[in-house]
């Protein structure tokens, strides 16, 4: 019987060896706070090159103490404003795509309402959106928009929530506008979506079954500290980062096209990604 079965219930027993390793992972996470906190504020108030690498380091070594391994196929577009959209399956989607480069997170904004969240937010770069005020999107539009014009790309989860894994859901096509502003924009440049499908493929060493996939996917009503030790109590975890071709933003784009083609775009990647051998480019090193 799959332990992921008691995520729903309460907190699984754990052994000694398994809470070792979570003091360990609490006490790194503050460590590495107070080590990229302060700096990364100061350098994002001098727009020091720091702002952008500091976050990137500290998601590998945050990856690196979950034990989760990261693979890449494909490369992400370098174009000058970007709207990164992806699959949302797990909490720990955050640090996978964190680790491949500067870039920032639309997320609930209940998130900044929990300290440790709070400052793991203020670290990343946070766009907070309220979804439960739906008069407000403007205005996190354009706090997307803005953030992309900075030269920063902005990560979309379309889907708007998690899922287990096993499929996609339809895409929303609300926050597709902020790209589509900030193509707009007083000084007029390439803008792009990039499609990206995650794929957590193996686990503990073995491949990650449907059965399974709840031991990695966080969703439904699952509570996140007994998600997180049945997580912390399996080892590790390898997450497959499928990058698309970059879908080109034009004039005359409207959002609800914009969110459909990305959608396709991001079934495609599945499609190869479940293939068997998968189907696709050259693994790149992340």
């Amino acid at each position: 019987m799959s332990d992921a079965s008691s995520t729903g219930a309460g907190i699984p027993p754990i052994g000694s060896i398994t809470i070792l390793r979570i003091v360990c992972l609490i006490l790194a996470l503050a460590a590495l706070l107070a080590a990229f906190g302060p700096p990364r504020r100061i350098a994002q108030g001098f727009r020091w090159r720091l702002a952008r690498g500091a976050p990137v380091l500290f998601h590998r070594l945050l990856c690196a103490g979950l034990g989760v391994r990261v693979r890449r196929y494909g490369a992400l577009s370098g174009a000058p404003i970007q709207l990164i959209v992806a699959n949302h399956i797990s909490w720990l989607d955050i640090p996978v795509l964190g680790s491949l480069g500067a870039m920032s997170f639309l997320a609930k904004k209940e998130i900044g309402d929990h300290l440790v969240a709070r400052e793991l937010a203020a670290l990343q770069g946070i766009v907070y959106v309220d979804r439960g005020r739906r008069l407000r999107l403007p205005s996190v539009n354009d706090a997307m928009a803005k953030t992309m014009r900075e030269g920063t790309p902005v990560v979309l989860f379309a889907e708007a929530t998690t899922g287990d894994g096993n499929r996609l859901m339809r895409f929303r096509s609300s926050h597709f506008e902020a790209v589509l502003e900030a193509a707009r924009g007083p000084q007029p440049n390439e803008a792009i979506v990039q499609p990206i499908y995650l794929d957590y493929s193996r686990f503990a060493g073995l491949p990650l079954e449907r059965c399974d996939r709840p031991r990695v996917a966080w969703y439904g009503d699952t509570s996140f500290l007994p998600h997180f030790l049945v997580f912390a109590r399996g080892g590790g975890v390898i997450c497959d980062v499928y990058c698309g071709a970059p879908i080109l933003v034009w004039p005359g784009l409207d959002r609800k096209t914009a969110a459909r083609q990305t959608e396709a775009a991001v079934r495609e990647l599945a499609a190869m990604a479940r293939a068997s051998p998968p189907i696709f480019l050259e693994r790149e090193k992340s």
